[in-house]
This record gives C-alpha cells, sequence and structure tokens, in this order.
C-alpha cells in the first residue's frame, strides 16, 4: 500500500449526479454501472484541460480521484453549474488516498471506505480514514508516480491546469475523453482538434540518465539527428536508479527518436523513449 498525497477524493451524490457529471466532463459517465471506472478530463470553454479526473460509480454515488493542489478550485467551480438539479459536491478532506497492486489487500484494509479500479492496469486506488503516521516512503511514491506517468495518467498541478488540450497530453489514449458524446465545456474545440487532426504537440515520456532539477512548464530542448525540438515540461519525477522521469508536450513527430535533453544550456542523455 502506497500513500498518495498528491491525490483528493471527491463525492458527487444525489438524483441527477450522474447526468450532472456527464455534462460537464468529457467521458460517457452515464454507462457506467456500480462497480466502473473511469478517467475524464475537466475542461473550461477552450477545450484546456483544468483537470484530470478518474471516476468511480458506487451504487448511487459517485467519487472522483483528482489531484489534490486543484481540487477546492475545482469543487467550488463545478458547484456553479449546479442549478436546480439534484446534486451534491463534497471533498472527503478526512480521507486519503491509497494505491493498492492487490485487489484481495483492499478486502483486508482497515477502514477502507471504497476501493476504485485504475483502467487498463491491475492497480487500485482506495479512499480510507486517514491514519497520522501512515505516509508511506518517499521512494514508494515516486516509483508509484513513475509508474503512473508511464501508464500516461498525468495529474495535473497549479501551473499546468488550463495549459494544454486533452490530446496534448494523450488523455484520450486512457480512454479520458469520448468523442461520440454530446456536449460539455470545450467539446467542440476537442472533437474539432481530433477530426481534422491539427494537434501538433504530443506528449512524450522520457527516461533521463542523471538528475534534471526542471520545473513544470519550462522549456527543453529534445534533440534527433543533430536537430532540436522544443518541448515543455507536464510533469515529472524524481531520479530513481539514476534516472529521472518526464513528461513533455513536444512539437515533433511521434515516430522520432529523442537521443539527447537540452536543458539551460546542458545536455543529458537518454536512457529511453517513449
Amino acid at each position: 500500500m502506497t500513500t498518495l498525497p498528491h491525490l483528493s477524493a471527491i463525492r458527487v451524490s444525489g438524483a441527477d449526479a450522474g447526468s450532472f457529471l456527464h455534462n460537464q466532463l468529457s467521458a460517457d459517465v452515464l454507462t457506467l454501472v456500480d462497480g466502473d471506472s473511469v478517467f475524464a478530463c475537466y475542461c473550461e470553454p477552450k477545450g484546456r484541460v483544468l483537470a484530470l479526473m478518474l471516476v468511480f460509480r458506487g451504487d448511487q454515488d459517485y467519487f472522483v480521484i483528482m489531484s489534490r493542489v486543484l481540487v477546492e478550485s475545482v469543487v467550488n467551480r463545478l458547484k456553479i453549474f449546479v442549478l436546480r438539479e439534484d446534486v451534491n459536491i463534497e471533498i472527503l478532506s478526512e480521507y486519503r488516498v491509497t494505491g493498492i497492486c492487490d485487489s484481495e489487500k483492499i478486502k483486508r484494509a482497515n477502514g477502507t471506505f471504497v476501493g476504485i479500479p485504475v483502467p487498463g492496469s491491475d492497480t487500485w486506488l482506495c479512499v480510507d480514514e486517514h491514519k497520522p503516521g501512515t505516509v508511506g516512503s518517499s521512494a514508494g511514491l515516486e516509483q508509484w508516480r513513475r509508474n503512473e506517468l508511464g501508464s500516461g495518467i498525468v495529474w495535473l498541478q497549479t501551473e499546468t491546469s488550463g495549459q494544454f488540450l486533452p490530446q496534448m497530453l494523450g488523455f484520450d489514449r486512457i480512454g479520458a475523453v469520448n468523442f461520440r458524446k454530446g456536449c460539455y465545456p470545450g467539446q467542440e474545440i476537442v472533437a474539432r482538434t481530433h477530426y481534422l487532426g491539427k494537434v501538433k504537440r504530443h506528449p512524450r515520456l522520457l527516461y533521463s540518465s542523471g538528475n534534471i532539477n526542471v520545473s513544470l512548464m519550462k522549456k527543453i530542448g529534445l534533440e534527433n539527428d543533430g536537430k532540436t525540438y522544443r518541448a515543455i515540461v507536464a510533469d515529472s519525477t524524481e531520479q530513481i536508479d539514476g534516472e529521472t522521469c518526464l513528461m513533455v508536450v513536444a512539437r515533433m513527430d511521434p515516430d522520432l527518436t529523442v537521443e539527447r535533453i537540452e536543458y539551460e544550456g546542458h545536455w543529458y542523455p537518454v536512457a529511453l523513449s517513449g
């Protein structure tokens, strides 16, 4: 079990909870049955992603996992659009989010409130009562975050919220965008760029040999065959086993291999490029 302090949980309840989330998010929430989960984007009207969410249906309620630093602003924004609908949105501030790789451990975990399967993986996110002194190791957290990035999961932060279209971060690849569903904020722009193929920036997952201490939204260079392409850092992890993991958004053909990374005049070799 790994405590994930970068994540928070929300509960959305009420007779209209499902339709409300369906109309606000990029995923088809209405098709979820009890025990199902789906990634979804919460976008602003210009199609930029404000937050990535993992939406889970538990009986009549919906539980949403998202970035802790964004949860308050996102909930306040969502509440503005609750008009005459029977919808209640609450931040589960007294609960923590943990990651578990074995579903059997969920059944044995004390205080587990809800277990949420992560689509496309064999991992689970659990919402349980917060217990002081159970933070866990930083190494375990960074390894979990590295695995998230390897699966295309980028929990946006304050710096990256509202900066990218879903396709720029590869959120369509993890099932967070349903191009056949009805309207939601930003839907027209997201759909247009998809069908016209006008997304010129793409996500790249890089593992660099060495420690690159780079902040979010900083510009870096990606070298291929002597040519340097510009990219922006969307997420990263601390150095593990001599490697730094970076998720970047680049103006570079996805088929090209990144050979080196340039940052502030320094060059770093790439161990693996995805």
